[in-house]
């Protein structure tokens, strides 16, 4: 089996921008989404981007529909958006009456788990996928590929070849909540929001420290802030939950009090940094009313580095131990979707005199005073 017809559940931002990847590479889509207005505003995108690029021939191989039936024929059906469940519930049943039995449908994971989805949406196991593209969906390479134990080895391998084509890097990973990727940023976030609370610096000196030492792309403060703090602390309650409510996962305090106060991130402008025209300009003068003791004392770069990564090192390591994920795919999923250049284990070994434990100093424990 060979995809060349795709069908994309979804034309929101990473609908969109999977559309585009898809009619560089030569592919036949089709779009479905129930609000028209959001199907040509992806349109209008796609026809912006293409008519710059010189390429608007490429829209031919693109039809926007609003009917599900229209998905007959195709090769791979991928959902792009988040909806409740009740309302994924209308759709795909719709859906698996139509297309044929060889399709392959991707489910949005995120952080649930695809065996949950697939028990209240009936939906035959064995041609079955999770898939959780990175974002920026157009950019980054990472896609995660999550099976149950009843996917066909066929899929898998399939939707490997399909992905490959589109030029990114896929990651097969069993069924587990969040994944890799999204377990191992919850873990790289919390220690973050915890150097910070401890009062160690300033975001920005936190961010500067962390990736001069670890060469990564962006700090965990910039991270957080473009993927959206009220979609990260979805995906860490989640995942809290869903693990049993581990201690070293509960969601930061910190973390909780901006989404309450609709401090979002880049996309409203003000996170844990202030945006204007996309550039951050500033700290956001709020956290020093949710954090006692925000920079306090400036931590050197190594203590801030060694509290931030020591954490992410032994979360991978329970995950590695938990679905028998290995190393390799700890790494990519570190390098190609984080941007780490040494991934997890490989700036481990490179830094390791960093991370000994020392003696805690008094300013670990600041509450006391």
């Amino acid at each position: 089996m060979v995809i060349e017809a795709v069908g994309l559940l979804g034309a929101g931002t990473t609908g969109t921008e999977l559309a585009g990847v898809l009619l560089l590479n030569g592919f036949q889509i089709r779009v479905y989404d129930d609000f028209k207005d959001r199907l040509s505003i992806c349109m209008a995108k796609l026809k912006w981007k293409f008519e710059e690029e010189g390429k608007e021939s490429l829209l031919s191989s693109i039809e926007l529909i609003q009917d599900i039936s229209l998905f007959k024929g195709a090769d791979i059906v991928i959902e792009t958006i988040n909806r409740e469940m009740d309302e994924r519930k209308i759709y795909f049943n719709r859906l698996k009456k139509i297309v044929e039995p060889g399709c392959i449908i991707a489910l949005n994971t995120g952080t649930n788990l695809v065996g949950n989805s697939l028990e209240i949406l009936d939906i035959a196991p064995e041609r079955c996928l999770g898939l959780n593209f990175m974002k920026p969906a157009a950019k980054n390479k990472l896609v995660e590929i999550v099976r149950t134990e009843n996917a066909r080895d066929e899929a898998v391998e399939v939707t490997e070849q399909f992905l490959e084509k589109l030029g990114k890097k896929p990651v097969v990973v069993r069924d587990n909540p969040g994944a890799i990727a999204h377990r191992l940023l919850q873990a790289y976030f919390i220690a973050a929001f915890n150097v910070l609370a401890a009062g160690k610096g300033f975001p920005r000196d936190i961010d500067f420290a962390f990736t001069r030492i670890s060469g990564a792309k962006m700090g965990p403060f910039e991270l957080i802030d473009f993927l959206g703090l009220d979609k990260t602390y979805s995906a860490a309650l989640k995942i809290y939950e869903m693990l049993g409510k581990p201690p070293r996962l509960e969601p930061s305090r910190v973390h909780t009090k901006l989404v309450q106060y609709g401090q979002l991130g880049k996309s409203s402008t003000v996170g844990i940094y202030i945006y204007e025209d996309g550039s951050r300009i500033g700290e956001n003068p709020i956290l020093a009313n949710i954090i006692q003791y925000l920079g306090l004392r400036k931590a050197s770069d190594e203590e801030i580095f060694a509290s931030i990564f020591s954490p992410v090192l032994e979360e991978a390591k329970i995950l590695a131990s938990e679905i028998m994920v290995s190393e390799y795919d700890i790494e990519t999923v570190a390098k190609i979707g984080f941007g780490w250049p040494k991934g997890i284990f490989g700036c481990y070994r490179e830094n390791k005199e960093l991370l000994t434990p020392k003696r805690k100093s008094e300013f670990e424990n600041l509450d006391a005073f």
